[in-house]
């Protein structure tokens, strides 16, 4: 029987308006993306993050990509090498992780 469990990464983004398009930057991955308004930017910005984030570990891929990002694990925390500081005017989004795991015989949950 398969379960579902789900963990949450939080990012932030950073936007600015260049032209007629509105720009998305997540620093924590270095993910850019565009839209025609800042909401739509910040939309596009939530999903390249996501699409990034499971593409990894469905590959399992995702330590080596943090490392490669300047991201560490240090005592069981996550810890960067870059500032953790989240700059002014920048906003926060939720990004769902599923996993699924397969019950095996002679397991109880």
């Amino acid at each position: 029987m398969r379960k579902p469990v789900q963990a949450e990464f939080t990012l932030f983004g950073v936007i600015k308006r260049q032209g007629d398009w509105y720009v998305a930057h997540c620093p924590p991955l270095d993910i850019t993306t565009q839209g025609r308004s800042s909401t739509e930017a910040k939309e596009n910005l939530k999903e390249a993050c996501s699409l990034f984030m499971v593409s990894c570990f469905e590959r399992g891929t995702f330590e080596q990509a943090m490392r490669e990002l300047g991201w560490s694990v240090a005592n069981g925390s996550t810890s960067g090498k870059r500032s953790a500081k989240v700059p002014e005017g920048a906003f926060r989004f939720p990004i769902p992780i599923p996993f699924g795991f397969e019950k095996t015989a002679g397991c109880r949950a």
